[in-house]
């Protein structure tokens, strides 16, 4: 055997799979370079979808990743004790909840924002301090308020202010109390969310999306301690859509309680609202 050849042919042979094996890594580089990160693919592919369908996008989609979110354990607070204080008002109890209508309406005047509505009626809102203005839900007859927890807000637990004018009618009104909270988790993009509504027919064609905005929502349960979940809450011409931060599943909310007349001034009940 000549030695001197096999070795030729030896060198070449590794050569020819060195050139090989560098062409693979250099092209699956080029591959990777010409994906862009699934974070810009979204806004992309969802632009497109928007258009085909004719649907108006009236807000800035978040683009910035809350760090981490819980879910939270809460308790429903009970207004009883509040309640036995209220005068002058009819009093009525809506699921976990309060209603509250006044027999003579509050005159509300030189009112400089709908945070400074809070603080004139304090004295008649329990836990007022807790709440923010939800100006995508609000209209001229009702300004909506979110609980707040942290830097989120608690969609189950509205406080919703009914006005004429410069009267304050009456209010409804949830608040929960903290319990506990779980381990934080990364939440899915809020292009996520809005995709998964569009793909179920939750916002359909020519409709707008007026408000996209990350916080807590659960289902109220006949338990004593409720489970909240972060969420995407989608604001659109058709309602409002919420789709779980975690595990991307469309929160479905069952109807509220019937209201019920529970105290004062021989009332028997509160008109539906």
């Amino acid at each position: 055997m000549d030695w001197s050849k096999a070795k030729t042919i030896l060198i070449i042979t590794f050569l020819l799979l060195d050139l090989f094996l560098g062409y693979q890594v250099m092209m699956s580089q080029n591959r990777d370079m010409e994906i862009a990160p699934q974070g810009e693919l979204i806004p992309s592919s969802l632009e497109e979808l928007l258009k085909t369908r004719n649907i108006k996008l009236e807000t800035e989609i978040p683009t910035e990743m809350p760090p981490e979110m819980n879910y939270v354990n809460v308790r429903f607070t009970s207004f009883a004790s509040h309640l036995q204080k209220l005068t002058g008002q009819i009093v009525g109890q809506q699921g976990v909840g309060v209603t509250v209508k006044f027999n003579k309406p509050l005159l509300l005047t030189n009112l400089i924002n709908k945070e400074e509505l809070l603080k004139k009626v304090e004295r008649y809102i329990a836990y007022s301090q807790d709440y923010t203005y939800d100006k995508k839900r609000s209209s001229k007859t009702l300004q909506c308020y979110v609980q707040q927890y942290g830097k989120y807000p608690i969609f189950s637990a509205p406080l919703e202010i009914m006005n004429d004018r410069n009267r304050m009618l009456g209010y409804r009104q949830i608040h929960v109390q903290i319990v506990n909270q779980g381990t934080g988790r990364k939440i899915i993009p809020a292009f996520t969310a809005i995709r998964t509504l569009l793909d179920n027919g939750y916002i359909r064609y020519g409709e707008a999306i007026s408000d996209v905005t990350v916080g807590y929502f659960g289902h109220m349960y006949d338990a004593d301690i409720q489970v909240l979940a972060p969420v995407w809450r989608v604001v659109h011409t058709g309602g409002i859509q919420y789709v779980n931060g975690i595990t991307g599943a469309i929160e479905q909310a069952p109807p509220l309680e019937k209201n019920q007349a529970i105290s004062n001034n021989n009332t028997s009940g509160i008109p539906p609202s």
